[in-house]
């Protein structure tokens, strides 16, 4: 048992740093909506995760960190209670919509070097302009309830410039 507990224990040491951060990130991701159900401060927290996340790994694994939240979401049936099935509908839509938000933000701060408040304003918008059309359409075919045009729509851009904010302020950028 103890040489067991030891492996383990010394595989995370003999993780490189930037595995490290990855583990952190996705687990981080997936137990916010676990242990938060407000929305607000989980979308928050989860923009701010994904951005941060975008800056500092390569598009594979934020294509992966992108699919935790909603995952845990629909695990957990905590963020919307009896409306969670729904969200099962809508994973294909989050999990782009998330990695719109952090591909952007990526592409523009990283990569093009723009202003980071710009960048990521800009992907902010990107993401709720998508979500906020994908739910509009599911709507219209009464595929979800009417509430998910508000939790999906300015909350989303609530909860993404909120986060982009946050990490802003954590780290300095240009």
């Amino acid at each position: 048992m103890d040489a067991e507990i030891f492996k383990t224990k010394n595989l995370f040491i003999n993780l490189k740093n930037n595995e490290k951060l990855f583990l952190f990130y996705s687990l981080t991701l997936f137990l916010t909506p676990l242990l938060i159900s407000n929305q607000l401060l989980t979308g928050t927290i989860v923009n701010a995760l994904l951005i941060s996340a975008a800056l500092k790994h390569s598009t594979k694994r934020i294509a992966i960190l992108c699919t935790l939240p909603s995952l845990a979401v629909l695990a957990s049936g905590l963020l919307f209670a009896n409306l969670t099935h729904f969200v099962l509908i809508l994973l294909p839509f989050i999990w782009i919509s998330n990695f719109i938000i952090a591909y952007i933000s990526k592409n523009l701060v990283t990569i093009k070097k723009k202003n980071y408040f710009v960048s990521t304003f800009a992907a902010s918008v990107a993401k709720t302009l998508f979500l906020f059309t994908s739910v509009s359409i599911l709507f219209y075919f009464a595929l979800v309830p009417e509430v998910f045009l508000t939790a999906f729509g300015i909350f989303q851009l609530i909860t993404a410039i909120s986060g982009a904010i946050i990490v802003g302020f954590l780290k300095p950028h240009k």
